[in-house]
């Protein structure tokens, strides 16, 4: 327990680096357009499962509904290989 605890404040830093845009990153701007939701199937998932769609053909999928909305812009940046 002690050795998680020393090792929390190290993993909370490196997480706060962030990514960044760089030069020769593309960046593309979509935008939500559908929504279809499936509900429950089983007591192991008791909760409706939401699936976004976007103008690009990418897709979103969460369990919460109040995360994205119809007509939201939602920016994927797809880095460069180094």
């Amino acid at each position: 327990m002690k050795k998680i605890l020393l090792g929390l404040p190290f993993f909370l830093i490196s997480c706060q680096g962030g990514y960044t845009i760089e030069p020769g990153d593309i960046v593309v701007k979509c935008v939500i357009d559908s929504l279809d939701v499936k509900p429950y199937v089983s007591t192991i998932e008791p909760y409706p499962i939401y699936t976004y769609y976007t103008d690009c053909g990418e897709k979103i999928v969460t369990r919460n509904n109040q995360v994205y909305h119809i007509g939201d812009t939602v920016t994927y940046v797809y880095k460069k290989k180094k």
